[in-house]
């Protein structure tokens, strides 16, 4: 039975578990039934060694309810980044990255033979030149070493670049780090400068986001590359895991919610579907794809009807319209709000308090929503979408007879 450590070898694991206490919350042992009880155990002893006073739980039916609580405005630092820095090492990690890195600052242009046998006169252990190479060949992947081929022999060297040459003020590594994509890195600089965030605070802060870094990181690279990946795609709602061909085009995040998306190719030539970044659990990278190109310029096309994730090329618009009583007095927010939101809708005073808004998109019932958060100031909705407007108006009616209400 392998002891327990706080170091973590597979950081998917950990963030699933994160994700859940911090995101859907307050579920007990058994509701974990994908892994085992003391797998659980001990994930659950991580975040909270992670997190500390951030862990919460309260007992209910079923037994202890784990849970993560955070104030997104009243904490400095964001606490997931913890997370990252918990990867396990072994005893062969920690002596050759000392060691290549202190030869490496003495020396340059070493081959791996020249390193490994200065390795070797320093430490009792032997290392064989296979092991040094994985380990150079890592540093190298990082950039923490710079590797250059001269006939059949590769010579090695230490990075020059150095974070302090780059004169970046405190202040501006302590705003990337909270709101940036990747804000993790500015997290390690400021470990590194021993900087600390006292100067900014975020009243929406999507701090959760950065667990599902390294899996946008994935995606990107294979946008900048145009290849293909196979995605795990896992489904609350469903509870099962699907792997998924698909080309990824573009990263959508919302500014209402903070979800990340990968817009991708999906079924058909011209038919585009959406992957929220927090249900996928890996990506792997196949083929370059030569239609990257024209399927990019196809889905920018789309988005000049698209309300929200209907993305298809082929099909007519539908023509909308919505007219509201705004007082222009006290509810000036409200024109603010449709111009605002519209996406892409015209929006025009017909009279004093009364404004129109219209829009021609691929499908009117992406706007329900929306529309319906405006209810109270809607004085009449048309277009081509029959079907939407009259649910809206039954939806009305119905809520009328359920609370009351006369027949004005």
């Amino acid at each position: 039975m392998s002891e327990y450590s706080e170091l973590i070898k597979n950081f998917s694991r950990i963030r699933d578990y994160m994700r859940e206490f911090f995101v859907f919350g307050f579920k007990t042992r058994n509701d974990f039934n994908q892994k085992s009880k003391r797998t659980y155990d001990n994930e659950r002893r991580r975040i909270e060694n992670y997190l500390g006073d951030l862990t919460k739980w309260e007992y209910g039916d079923g037994g202890k309810k784990v849970f993560i609580s955070v104030d997104s405005s009243k904490i400095p630092v964001n606490p997931f980044y913890k997370a990252y820095k918990s990867k396990s090492f072994t005893d062969n990690d920690v002596i050759l990255h000392f060691l290549i890195l202190d030869i490496l600052t003495s020396n340059d242009n070493l081959t791996l033979d020249e390193i490994t046998d200065l390795i070797n006169d320093r430490v009792e252990l032997l290392f064989e030149p296979q092991t040094v190479r994985n380990k150079l060949k890592e540093y190298t992947e990082y950039g923490i070493i710079t590797a250059t081929k001269d006939k059949k022999a590769h010579y090695y060297s230490l990075n020059k670049c150095y974070f302090e040459d780059f004169n970046i003020p405190n202040d501006a590594i302590n705003f990337f780090s909270e709101v940036a994509p990747f804000g993790v890195i500015g997290s390690y600089i400021n470990d590194r400068i021993d900087n600390k965030n006292k100067k900014f605070q975020y009243k929406h802060n999507f701090i959760v986001n950065t667990l599902e870094d390294n899996i946008m990181l994935d995606i990107i690279n294979a946008i900048k590359q145009q290849k293909r990946v196979i995605i795990e795609n896992y489904s609350h709602r469903d509870n099962v895991a699907n792997n998924f061909n698909i080309l990824p085009l573009i990263i959508y995040v919302s500014v209402q919610t903070g979800r990340r998306y990968v817009i991708a190719q999906g079924r058909g030539k011209y038919r585009f579907s959406v992957y929220r970044l927090d249900y996928i659990k890996g990506v792997k990278a196949l083929e370059k794809d030569d239609n990257f190109a024209q399927l990019k310029q196809t889905l920018e096309s789309c988005f000049e009807t698209s309300f929200s994730t209907a993305l298809v090329r082929e099909g007519k618009p539908e023509h909308f319209e919505m007219t509201l009583f705004v007082n222009e007095q006290t509810e000036d927010y409200i024109i603010k709000r449709l111009e605002r939101e519209g996406r892409g809708g015209k929006v025009e005073k017909l009279r004093r308090n009364i404004y129109k808004y219209t829009n021609d998109i691929f499908d009117t019932n992406e706007l329900t929503t929306w529309i319906k958060t405006f209810i109270g100031r809607v004085v009449e909705l048309s277009g081509d979408n029959k079907k939407v407007i009259n649910l809206f108006y039954d939806d009305a009616k119905k809520m009328a007879e359920m609370y009351g209400g006369n027949d004005e």
